[in-house]
């Protein structure tokens, strides 16, 4: 539209009725703010009109004819992808707004269809809200409960990689506990265990009592070493106890001395199994350290030496990055090495071209399936690449047939978690 002169001699633009500040435009976007009414919404052509007049007109037009061949040629498929789609949007609300928590499913649903971009349900599989709980119990996604005030559900998403590292940090701290805790620890294990293996009269003969004597009783002497008949003939009838507990005990009576072999206590028994455990543990422990022996995992030198490499996939776990959800928890695969290895160039896996600089303390090594390959990232085999067996989920440990082993005996190793990390294959 040309400008027009204005009575003063100026110029002025002429606004036509249907712009976004005419009073048309203005009511347009009045009437279209907030959620309308869904029998006239198309989820066909996810179009929302606003009275009666305009869908009828949508329905009657080209596009939407053509939508509804497409739709009528495999409607399966499209009831299944609105499904798919509605279920993903649904489970993302409870993850971020009720995780770990349980809620009223009509107070989820109130807020899911609060968007008034949502995918309606009515273009689902399920035919109501009853149902697409039921089908979420089913499935094992959710815990729900029926009660009076109606359906209840909790959802609590799995993080099998966080799960497995809580699980080795357990193991960890346990394994440097004090060596007095644990070693009272693990007699009073070996103590539980015997009690129940032991019959009544053992169990009894190992409690602790009081000292009782009677007038009759003679006076009592005790033996420090050497033969007792040389220090003297002590009162008769009163043995003579070793202040040492050995095995041998040397019994004095009047007629002389005499050798019997007194058995062992309970509490001697399992004390004297807790030290050949002990000696076991330390054997076992001298031997896996030995050069050359299969150990579970190659520890580094140093716990501060960097163990990032290319190639590999990690993931993000930066909490100066957790308001960036593109960022945060998302895996990565590394592309260079910078500041001697500390610190590296990652690139997103679901978006190549975001590349960040951050630091091998904010990173995750990451497992992949059993069949998968990995790099070795810590220890003396650092660097070498494998095929990922199976894990021992009792030892915390992953089985790993490395790609150049040397011997067969030697190609099989087993390392600890953090120490190997998933190969990215994808080119």
């Amino acid at each position: 539209r040309l400008p027009s002169s204005a009575p003063g001699g100026g110029t002025s633009t002429s606004m036509g009725k249907n712009d976004f500040l005419s009073p048309k435009g203005i009511a347009n976007a009045s009437k279209s703010k907030g959620l309308q009414k869904l029998r006239f919404f198309c989820q066909v052509c996810a179009k929302q009109c606003r009275d009666q007049n305009g869908f009828k007109c949508h329905t009657t037009s080209e596009a939407h004819l053509r939508q509804m061949e497409l739709f009528g040629a495999n409607q399966g498929r499209f009831i299944d992808g609105f499904s798919e789609e509605f279920l993903k949007e649904f489970l993302s609300l409870m993850a971020v707004s009720h995780r770990n928590s349980r809620v009223s499913a009509s107070v989820v649903y109130n807020e899911f269809i609060s968007n008034k971009t949502h995918t309606h349900m009515n273009s689902t599989k399920w035919t109501s809200l009853t149902e697409f709980i039921k089908y979420l119990g089913r499935a094992g996604i959710a815990s729900i409960d029926e009660t009076p005030k109606g359906w209840f559900l909790t959802y609590v998403p799995e993080d099998r990689e966080e799960a497995m590292r809580q699980q080795s940090h357990k193991r960890k701290v346990r394994a440097a506990e004090d060596a007095t805790v644990r070693d009272a620890r693990l007699i009073e294990e070996q103590i539980q265990r015997a009690n129940t293996s032991v019959d009544a009269s053992a169990r009894t003969a190992a409690v602790a009592t009081e000292l009782t004597r009677s007038a009759d009783d003679g006076k009592a002497s005790f033996g420090f070493g050497g033969n007792a008949a040389k220090r003297g003939k002590p009162t008769a009838g009163v043995p003579v106890a070793n202040a040492f507990g050995e095995d041998d005990d040397e019994t004095s009576t009047g007629n002389g001395t005499e050798k019997t072999k007194k058995p062992a206590s309970a509490i001697e028994e399992i004390m004297r199994r807790g030290v050949e455990a002990e000696r076991r543990v330390q054997k076992e422990h001298a031997q896996s350290n030995a050069p050359g022996s299969k150990i579970a995992s190659q520890k580094a030198t140093d716990d501060d030496s960097p163990w990032l490499v290319t190639n590999i996939v990690v993931k993000i776990v930066s909490k100066a990055l957790r308001d960036r959800p593109l960022l945060w928890k998302k895996k990565a695969v590394v592309r260079k090495l910078r500041d001697g290895g500390f610190a590296g160039e990652v690139a997103l896996l679901d978006n190549g071209e975001t590349v960040i600089k951050i630091d091998q303390n904010d990173l995750q090594t990451v497992l992949p399936k059993v069949g998968g390959h990995v790099v070795v990232v810590k220890g003396a085999l650092r660097g070498m690449t494998g095929v990922l067996k199976k894990l021992d989920l009792d030892n915390f440990v992953a089985v790993v047939t490395l790609d150049s082993g040397g011997t067969a005996e030697n190609a099989t190793r087993r390392f600890e978690y953090e120490d190997i990390c998933k190969l990215n294959t994808v080119r």
